[in-house]
């Protein structure tokens, strides 16, 4: 059997990863961490490979082109509700070709049923990346199918649910993932010190129960260190030090990822780039990302206003945000503060709050993602509930290049206008810009924060 992992093409560069969807905010694509994962599952039954239209800018036209020189009996694809008509179209034809369809993303997270029955030319949806979901499908071994959508004998869409989506936890095992099967070229990192980079995963979902965000509905899993580590050499015997790890919450596992810096720190050669909480960062994980060759560490500050951090179920305080970044800051580790801004409590003043402790924080990045109701969240329903969006709105972009929730003071012009503002004010301080300037190490990262300075802020303009 031979299976093609998809990532379609678009009139756009979409991110579609993680059940997640969004246009890049500048101009960074990682390797999409879903079809990552897959790539060892796969490779493990079937003869597998990887087609990312993204990353090689492919056309829809070149895209079907290359499927055919390709050749696949089943393909295996993102989707997203950022690109979801732009998906439906492409895959459609695909299947008219005879291609067997399945796929995965956050527009089918919370209602894949539904989609599936309006959709013919899909015959499954994966709703886990991280087992052997896929494997057993194709086997016909459906008893052993942990959480699909399928269709049974009369072509009616079912959901096979053995394991509830937030009661998955202890360890998930997967066979290596295949990073050489994916484009040598095109992936691009805001924060990489070298190229090239990979995207690896460590572990699955969230424990932490914050409203807004898809991840902490997936339950939470860690990887064997010993599976990690394979991983890890196996990159470095291709010549790849530079690591951006796509765990939600580095150290979340405090004896595990101490296990798992120490064990860096002996290789001696990883450059690496992480995401943990304000409330997870102390010196000793921080001290021992360090040790271990991280550089960047991106935080969850998401608000300025401490009732909007309780109302969304963040689990910290604005101060405990400022002590972090200032621990970071000791340890000569670069910050990143992710914010999520437009939530409906959202004000002018509010937002001008929160660029001040941006400015304070004294981080090196700022990364603004616009509120979205995410099939599957808690935060979903309130926006339903409170008739600022509807069921009928599948295209939701985090990313910012539209708002797509008014507030309670702001419509959708305003937010957006606002929004902007906030990134010219905080990338184009003098201050700012020489800081950045004298910390670039070497010429791959002058050229990168060049191109990702200026694709920024023309988004921003």
């Amino acid at each position: 059997m031979k299976i093609l992992l998809l990532n379609p093409p678009g009139k756009r560069i979409y991110i579609r990863d993680y059940f997640c969807s969004k246009t890049t905010k500048s101009n960074y694509l990682f390797h999409p961490v879903d079809l990552v994962t897959l790539s060892g599952t796969c490779s493990a039954f079937a003869e597998t490979d990887v087609l990312d239209c993204m990353a090689e800018r492919l056309t829809p036209e070149q895209a079907h082109e290359r499927i055919e020189k390709i050749g696949p009996d089943a393909i295996i694809s993102l989707v997203g509700s950022v690109s979801w008509d732009e998906d439906r179209e492409f895959l459609a034809l695909e299947h008219e070709r005879g291609r067997r369809v399945l796929c995965i993303g956050d527009v089918l997270h919370g209602e894949a049923p539904e989609r599936l029955g309006e959709e013919p030319w899909m015959e499954a949806v994966l709703h886990v990346f991280s087992n052997r979901d896929v494997e057993h499908y194709f086997a016909g071994q459906f008893d052993e199918i942990e959480d699909m959508t399928v269709r049974d004998e009369a072509g009616a869409p079912k959901r096979l649910e053995r394991v509830a989506r937030n009661q998955r936890k202890g360890e998930f095992r997967i066979p290596r993932p295949r990073h050489e099967l994916f484009p040598k070229q095109g992936y691009h990192f805001s924060f990489a010190r070298s190229a090239p980079f990979a995207t690896v995963l460590s572990d699955y979902g969230c424990p932490y129960p914050c409203t807004f965000c898809v991840i902490g509905t997936l339950g939470f899993q860690t990887r064997p260190v010993a599976d990690v580590l394979e991983e890890i050499d196996a990159l470095r015997a291709q010549g790849v030090r530079e690591i951006f790890f796509m765990d939600q919450t580095f150290g979340v596992k405090r004896e595990r990822a101490l296990e798992l810096c120490e064990a860096f720190a002996e290789r001696g050669d990883l450059s690496w780039t992480a995401y943990t909480r304000p409330d997870t960062g102390d010196d000793e994980i921080l001290g021992a990302m360090v040790r271990g060759g991280c550089h960047t560490v991106i935080l969850g500050v998401e608000s300025a206003d401490d009732e909007l951090l309780a109302e969304y179920k963040k689990g910290y305080r604005s101060s405990i945000i400022t002590d972090t970044f200032r621990r970071a800051k000791k340890h000569g580790l670069r910050t990143v503060g992710t914010f999520i801004i437009g939530l409906p409590q959202e004000t002018a003043d509010s937002l001008r709050k929160t660029l001040e402790l941006a400015v304070l924080l004294e981080m090196d990045f700022m990364s603004l993602n616009m509120a979205v109701p995410r099939f599957g969240t808690p935060f979903r329903k309130q926006a339903l509930d409170l008739g600022l969006a509807s069921r009928e709105d599948l295209v939701m972009d985090q990313g910012g290049a539209e708002a797509f929730l008014p507030t309670s003071t702001l419509d959708r012009a305003d937010m957006l206008a606002l929004k902007k503002k906030m990134v010219r004010r905080f990338y184009l301080r003098p201050s700012y810009l020489w800081r950045r300037l004298t910390s670039i190490r070497s010429l791959y990262e002058l050229r990168a924060q060049v191109r990702e300075g200026l694709a920024l802020l023309a988004r921003n303009v």
